[in-house]
């Protein structure tokens, strides 16, 4: 330390005149420490505090991972949810009330009357156009008497 530096810290201490006239009187006296055990120390100590930094912004990762991986449980229980619980309805069952009948028919002859897109899944027959023989198909379900077996 040189005498500028030292001249600067005098000022800024703030202890007892004792503490400070014999922090002085140790200071005068130079202990001589070799080169390879001070880069010893030095380096003893650069590795622990790299350890204690590593371990402080390790634990922050780890803090910030259970929230996110909660976050991620959550989402995924969320979409299975509404995957298992969002009602699947027949293909013919245009109007989704449930059940094929003479409704669906009108709801599939309204969209065609309409000139309005419609989508893939409204061909029922599978001939690549929707068009009346889809709804007449669908109709002829919906009238469709189902037989009894035990009669």
């Amino acid at each position: 330390m040189d005498n500028t530096d030292q001249h600067e810290s005098d000022h800024s201490l703030e202890a007892p005149p004792r503490l400070v006239s014999t922090l002085k009187e140790i200071s005068r006296h130079e202990v001589f420490i070799p080169r390879h055990i001070s880069r010893a120390i030095l380096k003893t100590a650069q590795e622990h505090l790299a350890t204690r930094a590593e371990r402080r912004f390790g634990s922050i990762r780890e803090w910030m991972l259970w929230p996110a991986l909660a976050a991620a449980c959550v989402f995924v229980a969320c979409i299975a949810w509404l995957l298992t619980t969002r009602p699947h309805y027949a293909r013919e069952d245009f109007n989704h009330d449930g059940k094929v009948d003479i409704l669906d028919a009108f709801a599939l002859a309204r969209q065609i009357k309409s000139s309005a897109p419609l989508s893939t899944t409204s061909d029922i027959n599978g001939d690549g156009v929707v068009d009346g023989r889809d709804v007449a198909l669908i109709a002829t379900h919906a009238v469709q008497l189902k037989r009894d077996n035990g009669s």
